[in-house]
C-alpha cells in the first residue's frame, strides 16, 4: 500500500510541470555558434568527492536552478544550488537492507521529491527524495531481450519519460556487439515503458535503423532528448537523426552530419586484435550525447572526430578523458545552426549540461591548468549569431 500511495502523490501533478517546462522557449533558427567569456562556475567538493562526476542532472523550479551529482563509488548524490553555489543536500544510500539500493547507474528528477534511481544491470528501480529515504521499491519484468533501463548521465543520455503511470526508459539489446547482425536487430526496440503502479513493460515501435550495420559491426548505443510531443535518437554511428512520439512510433528521419567526421564509420572486424578493437571502440568517429535546451528551443549534439593513438597507454587516457570534441547547434526542427569545435585537452563533455544561464562544460580535464582537484568548475557557452 505504501508504494500506491507514493506513486499516486508522484502522478498528482507530475505531469502538469513536466509540460510546462520550457514554455518560454526561443525559437532560433539563424546561423549560431556557442561563445564563453572564459569565466568559470565553480562549486565545491568534498575530500570524499572526485571533481569528475558519474553523472550530472540538472533542475530547474520555482525555488531556483540546482544540480544532482553522482557518486557511484559511494552510492551517493549530492545537491548544489547553482544560483548559491553551495552544497545543499548529501544523500548515501545504503547498498543492503529494506531501503538497501544495490547499485545507483542513474537517476531521473521528475520532481524535488520525486527522484527515481535506476540500477544497471541490476534491474533495481526505487523512488526517492532529497532526504535519502526510500519511498517506493519499483518491482517490474523487463522485455525479453532487453536489458534493463540504461538510463546514465554522463555519456549516451536518455533522460526517461513520464506519462500517467508509464515511465518510458532507454534499454540495450541482449545481443554479442562483435557479431551483431541485422537480423539480431530486427525485433529489438530502443525503448520500453515501465508500469509503475503493476510493473508491467511494455515495448516501444522505436526499432534500431534496418541498414544501421549495412557496412558492418558498429556500436549500438545511442541518446534520446524530448522536445514537446517528439523524441530524437541520435546514434553513436550514424549522422542521420530519428524523430518519434513520446509511444516510440518512428515519424521522421533527419540527415544532420557533423563537419568534423568522416563520411563512413569504422566497422568492428571479428577476431581483430586487442588494440585495433578499442580504437573502434574509444578512438574512432562518433556522436555521444544529444542534449535539448529548454530555455532556447535548441539541441546540442556532442561530436568526436577520430583520434590517432599508438598504443593501449594513450586509449586508458583517451577512455575517460577525450582529447577534442565540437558541438553541434540544431534548431527545433534539427535543421543545423552551426558547430563550434572546442580546444583540445581542456574539457571533460561527460559532465556537462543545460541551465537557464547556458551549457555547462566542465574543465576538469588533466591537461587543463585551471582544473583544480577541489573545485568542480564549469565553463558556461551561450548561444551567438553568426553575422
Amino acid at each position: 500500500m505504501k508504494n500506491y500511495y507514493v506513486i499516486a502523490f508522484l502522478l498528482c501533478g507530475g505531469l502538469s510541470l513536466l509540460q510546462s517546462c520550457g514554455s518560454g522557449q526561443e525559437n532560433i533558427t539563424t546561423p549560431q555558434e556557442l561563445e564563453s567569456d572564459g569565466q568559470l562556475v565553480s562549486l565545491p567538493i568534498d575530500s570524499q568527492t572526485s571533481n569528475v562526476s558519474d553523472g550530472l542532472v540538472p533542475y530547474q523550479d520555482e525555488n531556483g536552478s540546482w544540480l544532482f551529482k553522482l557518486n557511484m563509488m559511494n552510492n551517493e548524490l549530492q545537491l548544489y544550488n547553482l544560483e548559491s553555489k553551495t552544497l545543499e543536500e548529501k544523500m548515501i544510500f545504503d547498498k543492503e537492507g529494506p531501503e538497501g539500493v544495490p547499485n545507483i547507474s542513474g537517476i531521473h528528477v521528475q520532481r524535488m521529491d520525486s527522484i527515481f534511481l535506476f540500477g544497471f544491470p541490476l534491474q533495481n528501480l526505487q523512488l526517492t527524495d532529497t532526504s535519502g529515504r526510500i519511498k517506493a521499491n519499483i518491482k517490474y519484468e523487463g522485455p525479453v531481450g532487453h536489458s534493463a533501463p540504461f538510463v546514465h548521465n554522463a555519456f549516451f543520455t536518455a533522460d526517461p519519460i513520464l506519462s500517467g503511470a508509464q515511465l518510458l526508459v532507454k534499454t540495450r539489446p541482449e545481443v554479442e556487439l562483435a557479431k551483431v547482425t541485422t537480423e539480431d536487430l530486427a525485433d529489438k526496440k530502443l525503448t520500453y515503458s515501465i508500469n509503475i503502479k503493476t510493473g508491467e513493460s511494455t515495448l516501444s515501435d522505436m526499432p534500431y535503423p534496418s541498414d544501421y550495420l549495412e557496412d558492418g559491426v558498429k556500436q549500438l548505443d545511442f541518446s534520446m532528448a524530448k522536445v514537446g510531443d517528439r523524441l530524437v535518437y541520435s546514434f553513436i554511428s550514424d549522422h542521420k537523426l530519428y524523430v518519434s512520439d513520446l509511444k516510440g512510433n518512428p515519424t521522421d528521419t533527419i540527415q544532420a552530419k557533423s563537419q568534423y567526421l568522416n563520411s563512413s564509420f569504422v566497422t568492428l572486424t571479428e577476431g581483430a586484435e586487442r588494440l585495433t578493437t578499442l580504437k573502434f571502440l574509444i578512438a574512432s568517429d562518433r556522436y555521444e550525447r544529444l542534449l535539448y535546451d529548454e530555455f532556447r528551443g535548441v539541441f546540442y549534439r556532442f561530436v568526436f572526430p577520430e583520434v590517432e593513438v599508438q598504443n593501449i597507454e594513450e586509449i586508458t587516457q583517451l577512455r575517460r578523458f577525450p582529447r577534442k570534441f565540437a558541438v553541434m547547434i540544431l534548431d527545433k526542427d534539427l535543421n543545423v545552426l552551426g558547430e563550434t569545435l572546442m580546444p583540445e585537452n581542456t574539457y571533460y563533455p561527460g559532465n556537462s549540461f543545460v541551465s537557464k544561464d547556458g551549457l555547462f562544460i566542465s574543465i576538469s580535464h588533466p591537461d587543463n591548468p585551471a582544473n583544480e582537484e577541489d573545485l568542480m568548475s564549469f565553463e558556461v557557452f551561450k548561444l551567438k549569431e553568426i553575422e
